[in-house]
């Protein structure tokens, strides 16, 4: 069985972050238990990581791509 993989957008200036591993979702539900959150951090100088929720699945952070100037320009007025 093939795992599902987990990708999570951080915006650009954020460096911490909260998730639900989807995977624990399915479990949870199943045995009627909440929701696997976990926190974690991603310093501005790294664009990606890889973090393991308490269960040990797999979840890909990225950080979000900057905007181009002329829609940056665009957002800012």
């Amino acid at each position: 069985m093939t795992e599902l993989v987990q990708v999570l957008t951080l915006a650009r200036t954020a460096t911490a972050f909260t998730a639900v591993c989807e995977v624990c979702i399915g479990i949870d539900t199943a045995v009627g238990l909440s929701a696997s959150r976990f926190a974690g951090r991603l310093e501005l100088d790294l664009d990606e990581a890889v973090f393991l929720c308490r269960r040990g699945h797999q979840v890909s952070i990225v950080r979000a791509a900057d905007l181009p100037a002329a829609a940056a320009d665009s957002a800012a007025a």
